[in-house]
C-alpha cells in the first residue's frame, strides 16, 4: 500500500519545487507568475506532506531523504516570501502616536465584482466605514446607478462606469483639484490620477486596477503600468499613495521592485497578510488590494471588513498625513 501512494508524494514534491521557483524567474508568462499568490497555502500543503511522509517512510534512505530535502527547500522559499508580513516582523510604515498632529485620511477599497448584485451590502460597508475616500473597481452603469446615493455624502467624485470589469468609481470628502483618466498600457484598462487637497496640502493618488495574469493576458501590461507609475512618483515630491486591486501580491518580485523604485511603504508588512481576495473561497485567499504610501503618512489601522457579495473583501486603510 505504501509503495502505491509514494508516487503521490513525489508529485507533490515536484509541484512544490516548481511552484516555489517559477514565479522567481522574472518572467511575464502568466502560468508561471500565478504561483506567487498562494504562498501560505503552498507552505501548508508541503508541511502536511512532509510530516506525513516522515510518519510513513524511513528518512534514512537516500531517495526518501532527497524527497524530504525537496519539500524543505520549497517550503523555505515560500515561507521566506510571506515571513516579512507576519505580525511582529519589521514594519515599513510607522504607526501614528497618540496625540501626533496631522490630517486623518481613511481609504476604502472594494472590488465589487461586476456580476455581484448585492448593492445594499456594498452601500452598507461604505457607510459603516465612514471613509474619507472610496475607490471601487469593476463598476458598470448598473453599479453607478445603485451607488448614486453616495453622491450626497461625497461631494467630490469621478464616476467612470465601464463594462468588461473595467469601471472605476471614486468618491472623496476632501476637495479634489484635478482628476486624470488615463490608459497607461491598454486602451480599455483605465486608471485615475487624483490630486486632492488635505487641509491645504496637495496629495496625489494613483487609483489602479491592472488586468490579472490569465491565459489571454500575460503580465507585461501589469508590470509596465506599475513601473510607469513608479517613474512618475520618483519625479514628484508631494505626499502620494497608490491604491486599488493590483491583481498581484505584495511579496511578488514585481511589486517589490515597484515599491523600491517609487519610494513607497507597504503598511501590511509586519502586521499581517490581510487576504482581500477569497471572500467566496477562503482557501484560495491572498492579498491583492493594496494601499502603498510615501513616508509622509503614518498608519492608524488596517481593517478587513465583512464580505458584500464580491469575491474581494472590502479593505479599509486609515492613515494620518504628518505636518509638512
Amino acid at each position: 500500500m505504501l509503495a502505491l501512494i509514494e508516487p503521490v508524494f513525489v508529485l507533490i514534491g515536484v509541484w512544490g519545487l516548481f511552484a516555489a521557483i517559477a514565479p522567481k524567474l522574472r518572467t511575464e508568462i502568466w502560468w508561471m507568475r500565478v504561483w506567487i499568490y498562494g504562498r501560505l497555502q503552498t507552505c501548508l500543503i508541503l508541511l502536511a506532506a512532509l510530516l506525513l511522509y516522515l510518519a510513513l517512510y524511513p528518512a534514512g534512505e537516500i531517495g526518501n531523504a532527497t524527497l524530504l530535502m525537496t519539500y524543505a527547500v520549497a517550503l523555505v522559499i515560500c515561507a521566506l516570501d510571506i515571513w516579512p508580513y507576519l505580525p511582529g516582523r519589521k514594519r515599513e510604515l510607522r504607526r501614528a502616536r497618540p496625540g501626533m498632529p496631522g490630517t486623518p485620511l481613511s481609504v476604502l477599497l472594494i472590488n465589487v465584482l461586476q456580476e455581484n448584485e448585492d448593492h445594499a451590502a456594498v452601500l452598507a460597508r461604505i457607510r459603516d466605514s465612514e471613509a474619507d475616500v472610496v475607490f471601487l473597481s469593476e463598476t458598470n452603469a448598473r453599479w453607478r446607478e445603485a451607488l448614486s446615493p453616495l453622491e450626497a455624502d461625497y461631494p467630490h467624485t469621478y464616476l467612470l462606469d465601464k463594462e468588461a470589469h473595467n469601471g472605476l468609481l471614486f468618491y472623496s470628502r476632501y476637495p479634489v483639484s484635478e482628476v486624470q483618466e488615463r490608459y497607461f498600457c491598454q486602451d480599455h484598462v483605465p486608471s485615475l490620477t487624483v490630486d486632492m487637497d488635505l487641509d491645504g496640502r496637495e496629495v496625489r493618488l494613483y487609483c489602479i486596477h491592472p488586468r490579472p495574469p490569465r491565459p489571454r493576458d500575460d503580465t507585461q501590461h501589469l508590470d509596465d503600468e506599475l513601473m510607469i507609475v513608479a517613474d512618475e512618483l520618483r519625479e514628484q515630491h508631494r505626499p502620494a499613495m497608490v491604491i486599488g486591486d493590483f491583481n498581484e501580491v505584495g511579496w511578488s518580485w514585481m511589486v517589490k521592485e515597484f515599491k523600491q523604485h517609487a519610494g513607497l511603504c507597504d503598511p501590511k508588512r509586519g502586521r499581517g497578510l490581510y487576504n482581500s481576495y477569497g471572500a467566496q473561497n477562503p482557501f484560495l485567499a491572498w492579498p491583492l488590494d493594496h494601499a502603498f504610501v510615501t513616508d509622509d503618512f503614518r498608519l492608524l489601522g488596517i481593517h478587513r471588513l465583512r464580505p458584500c457579495g464580491s469575491d474581494h473583501y472590502p479593505m479599509l486603510y486609515r492613515f494620518q498625513l504628518t505636518p509638512a
